[in-house]
């Protein structure tokens, strides 16, 4: 058994292209384990490692077994607006707002951008980074800086770091930002003179329109010149694109999920449905969609 489970974990590294390290990550042992479980002169119970591997091995097989996702559609309208924000303040040193329907690609075509530019600092805000404090931070450490305790020190090291290098910092997830933060980001963009590009639900759009404290926001408002909202509406034409070689009726299946959840959860009851498909040796029906739209959310579009 202990033989078997040494070949397949080498396998599963070959095929994978995982290290032994990431293997630790994953499994949570460590390094020095595998590599002496592998080598076959691990001191300790060897029974309960290989049990754990192999309980790793069984989920780490599948992942490797499911089906390609949907390619990446740069033409896609709501993609074409989050790139036209980034690309006017990563230009212009100017901060510029994205907002609207979740699950319609803010996210996707923001790492499309950091992706395939220098200069891009990328961070994502949540429940935990409210704080003036917690954002700056996080920029500091994606700038491999140490971490200051204190705001006013944070916002020195950072201005000290980015002044004059014309960088853009993308917040995803900005609706989490009080208006503390909000507001120390754009002491940034005044400061350091960087690009900065807010993305959120409507939530952030809203404070800034008609909140009760939106009067709080009109500094930062006023100077947002560029306050793109995208939503969950698409065309056959994009779905074709996204979706390439499915049938009219699968793109119509697709489209009215994307319409009505998300092109997220279209996106993710595809790779599903594709999968069980593959499994079956078949193409793709509307079957497929179906039975997996009624097996993950109980329902099925009408």
């Amino acid at each position: 058994m202990l033989a078997e489970t040494r070949a397949a974990l080498v396998d599963f590294m070959e095929r994978s292209g995982k290290s032994q390290r990431q293997i630790s990550r994953e499994t949570g042992l460590s390094t020095s384990v595998i590599s002496q479980f592998l080598n076959g002169c691990y001191a300790g119970d060897n029974e309960e490692v290989a049990k754990s591997i192999n309980q790793y091995l069984t989920i780490g097989k599948e992942r490797l077994n499911t089906v390609s996702k949907t390619p990446f559609y740069p033409e896609l309208y709501n993609t074409r607006e989050v790139l036209f924000t980034c690309l006017y303040a990563h230009q212009h040193n100017d901060i510029t707002l994205v907002s609207g329907d979740a699950g319609a690609g803010k996210t996707t075509a923001l790492r499309y951008y950091a992706e395939t530019n220098t200069g891009v600092i990328f961070i994502t805000a949540n429940a935990c980074t409210t704080s003036a404090t917690a954002v700056l931070g996080l920029i500091c450490q994606q700038l491999g800086r140490q971490v200051p305790g204190r705001k006013a020190a944070l916002m020195n090291t950072l201005v000290e770091q980015l002044a004059g290098t014309n960088r853009l910092i993308i917040i995803d997830e900005a609706d989490h930002l009080s208006l503390d933060a909000l507001q120390a980001v754009r002491n940034l963009n005044d400061l350091a003179g960087v690009g900065i590009v807010l993305s959120g639900n409507d939530k952030i759009y809203r404070q800034m329109k008609a909140g009760r404290r939106s009067y709080e926001f009109d500094q930062l408002r006023t100077r947002i010149v560029i306050r793109k909202k995208i939503y969950n509406d698409y065309k056959i034409e994009e779905m074709d694109a996204m979706f390439p070689g499915l049938s009219e009726s699968c793109i119509g299946y697709l489209l009215k999920l994307a319409h009505g959840e998300s092109l997220r959860t279209a996106k993710k009851l595809y790779n599903v449905a594709a999968e069980f498909a593959a499994a079956q040796g078949s193409a793709l029906t509307v079957k497929h969609l179906r039975d997996t739209h009624r097996q993950l959310l109980g329902e099925v579009c009408a």
